[in-house]
């Protein structure tokens, strides 16, 4: 996997050998949050196949350069589709191209084809229309109203859905969209996985056009679109897309291709990650830069498998100072409503380097085991964590603070507990100290529901109103019972720790930490359920502002669990600045 930089985007090369390239466009907010790794691993299948694939980030979105809330972004996430195939026949001398979508992406791919002339196309859960996408998002946006910090988005012109906002202006550019028929689909066979059982109106309405449609059910859709956390890739739609882009050529012998096609970027094909992975150094650095900031890809680990981005202050010095970013769930590295880059980026205003990674089997990175749900709470990511530690020192960092939320705080605290490089530790609503049986089946448990409950949705009344409607409330309560099961049984197992001398290896961790120096600040959102965890094994002195030498805590009001309202990440954004530098935060 190759980093590149074009049109202010940040993009990933997946090489191949093939005359016919792939660019897959991407969703947005948090569809995109939910679907990053299965992209990623769709790549991998059509690169496995010897054809280069690149996908990249939307101007203003996740690690592009940009504001997403800037009007009219949809002529420039237009343009970035045209750059992109640029840069795609640029790095490997490709003559043929293949667009392919998911949501926003399918539509803005379906629109580009008119100018790009692919010699097919896959639109993934496309919209109807971009009319109907624009009504889409305004049905989400006033499903979050009621959130906290819904009051800050009600002055917002626009919608506003996870913390992801959008401006009118790109909203009326959006029902422009199809305008014109979407002619650019009449010259290429077309792929449509769609999640309606009913079918899709935009079919029909293709056919009609004379265009030659292959429509299927999208098989795995809800499992991948439920939630960032308890996502599972479509392992069958993945081989069947890569089916299909590839019908049709002759794939070239990477050794032929290299000698054949000026420019054509070898294929690594000995092994599931090198088949992606550079083995040297010979790639340009794919360097993204403002007045304010400058990033870079970063590759380490184990076979490089493990991908992060890199963000420094533009100076030449190399910072000495910098924090790690580790995963919240399986949300990718950009953070919830893309915190970590609106905060990686100003801690680099402040002379602070950062960077923000994904651990294995999350986003970008690749996991040994193969592809699965993300991990939370394996231990065994401690040694990823060390890897990102090794890379920045290999860079001149000297000293080094790691940044989690939630799962992200759990393995930022025992990474710091075993790696003595780590100085600070910001845990931010820290769910869970000491993993054990119970807490495997309450995350379990909700990862079960969170498909089911999308799959009712998608599958609607169908005269069935009733009668599904009951089901969803018995589910709603099944899972309230046994939550309160897991709970109580938890608060009893963590008493007795608390009152036997020696059984309560958490408070022994925060005294290590300590006694070394390290300092630990631990931030949560009001009425937080993380506040009674941290209860539970420090007893009356865990709502107390210094509960333990070297541990501060910290509440910012009027955020929920993932903070996001916008003041509830500008807060937490402040309060890192001050912890990192050894400033108070005001």
């Amino acid at each position: 996997m190759i980093p590149v930089v074009f049109d202010n985007c940040r993009g990933w090369l997946h090489p191949g050998a093939a005359r016919r390239g792939v660019i897959l466009c991407g969703a947005h907010g948090f569809e995109d949050l939910c679907s990053r790794s299965s992209l990623r691993l769709l790549a991998e299948e059509i690169s496995a196949r010897e054809m280069p694939v690149l996908r990249f980030d939307w101007r203003g979105t996740a690690d592009s350069e940009g504001d997403g809330e800037a009007p009219h972004r949809v002529a420039t996430w237009l343009g970035n589709i045209g750059e992109a195939a640029r840069k795609l026949v640029e790095m490997t001398g490709v003559e043929e191209v293949v667009l392919v979508g998911l949501r926003l992406g399918a539509l803005l791919a379906l629109e580009a084809a008119r100018d790009i002339a692919p010699v097919r196309l896959v639109l993934l859960a496309p919209p109807a229309s971009g009319r109907a996408l624009k009504r889409e998002l305004e049905v989400m946006s006033r499903i979050f109203q009621g959130k906290p910090g819904a009051a800050e988005d009600a002055g917002f012109d626009g919608v506003s859905a996870a913390g992801f906002r959008i401006s009118r202006e790109t909203l009326d550019d959006l029902a422009l969209v199809g305008s014109r028929r979407f002619s650019g689909a009449k010259d290429c066979a077309t792929l449509i996985l769609t999640q309606n059982p009913e079918g899709s109106p935009l079919v029909d309405k293709l056919r009609d056009l004379g265009a030659d449609v292959t429509a299927e059910p999208f098989e795995g859709y809800a499992e991948m679109m439920c939630d960032p956390t308890a996502a599972l890739p479509p392992a069958k739609a993945i081989s069947r897309i890569a089916d299909f882009v590839n019908e049709g050529i002759n794939p070239v012998i990477a050794s032929e291709a290299k000698h054949s096609i000026p420019g054509r970027l070898p294929c690594f094909g000995d092994g599931f990650f090198r088949s992606s992975t550079p083995r040297n150094d010979r790639f340009e650095p794919a360097i993204l830069a403002t007045k304010s900031w400058r990033e870079e890809a970063a590759l380490f680990g184990p076979d490089n498998r493990l991908v992060g981005i890199y963000c420094r202050p533009p100076a030449d010095e190399r910072p000495t100072r910098a924090v790690v970013f580790l995963n919240t769930g399986g949300v990718y590295h950009i953070g919830w409503a893309r915190m970590f880059v609106d905060m990686a980026r100003h801690l680099a205003e402040s002379g602070v380097a950062s960077l923000r990674m994904d651990l294995s089997g999350v986003g970008d990175s690749l996991s040994p085991l193969g592809p699965d749900r993300a991990p939370l709470f394996d231990r065994g990511l401690t040694r990823d964590t060390e890897a990102a530690i090794d890379w920045l020192i290999s860079q001149g960092v000297r000293d080094v603070s790691l940044f989690g939320a939630c799962s992200g705080a759990y393995q930022a605290f025992h990474a710091a507990v075993e790696d003595r490089r780590v100085t600070k530790i910001a845990l931010v609503n820290q769910s869970c100290f000491l993993y054990g049986p119970t807490y495997a089946m309450q995350i379990e448990a909700w990862r079960r529901t969170k498909a089911a409950d999308v799959n009712m949705k998608l599958a609607g009344d169908g005269g069935e109103g009733e009668a599904k409607g009951a089901r969803a409330l018995l589910f709603a309560l099944a899972k309230k019972v046994v939550k309160a099961g897991l709970v109580h049984a938890t608060d009893a197992s963590f008493a007795i720790r608390r009152m036997v001398p020696g059984l309560n290896p958490v408070e022994r961790w925060f005294g290590e930490l300590s006694a070394r120096g390290a300092q630990t600040l631990l931030i949560y959102s009001e009425n937080d359920p993380g506040l009674a965890e941290l209860e539970r094994h420090l007893g009356e002195r865990g709502r107390a502002a210094a509960p333990l030498p070297g541990v501060r805590t910290t509440t910012i009001s009027g955020a929920d669990h993932e903070l996001t309202p916008r003041s509830a990440r500008e807060a937490l954004s402040a309060a890192l600045d001050a912890f990192v530098s050894g400033r108070r935060a005001a």
